[in-house]
């Protein structure tokens, strides 16, 4: 499997184990990060103008919510909060360096997790797994 189907298929079980389960893999999530925290971050680090909104609206958390999020992931160094330059209303969510490096340590290790468990699968049902699981999550987002 490459990098980047190991890459889509980790996003793809994030989202499963975020409808699922409560702590993620083995009942770990993701070092000092709770699951909301973590789903967060990542939302932030892929998203050129993240806003309380947008990361409000995949937690599926009120705006209020969404802010002790991020005020949490704040005092722990991993993102900042900006004015948007185009609307000063909005505030905008950005990734600190520490928080690029927590990200791309747990993602890392998720998808080594996952390459170990799909080299045990045979290539023609990695493809159907992955094809499956994709389409489970776009019902998922479609229901919420």
């Amino acid at each position: 499997m490459d990098a980047t189907a190991t890459k889509e298929l980790s996003a793809l079980i994030r989202d499963i184990t975020w409808n699922f389960g409560a702590r993620g893999i083995k009942g770990e999530c993701c070092g000092d990060l709770s699951q909301p925290e973590y789903r967060a971050l990542c939302l932030a680090s892929e998203s050129q103008k993240c806003s309380m909104q947008d990361i409000a609206k995949d937690l599926g958390f009120t705006k209020g919510g969404a802010t002790r999020v991020v005020n949490r992931l704040e005092k722990k160094g991993y993102i900042m909060r900006q004015r948007s330059s185009e609307d000063g209303r909005v505030c905008c969510v950005s990734v600190t360096l520490q928080g690029n490096m927590l990200v791309e340590s747990i993602s890392q290790d998720k998808e080594e997790h996952i390459k170990r468990i799909m080299a045990r699968i045979e290539p023609a049902m990695q493809v159907i797994i992955k094809t499956a699981l994709y389409s489970f999550v776009q019902a998922i987002r479609a229901e919420n």
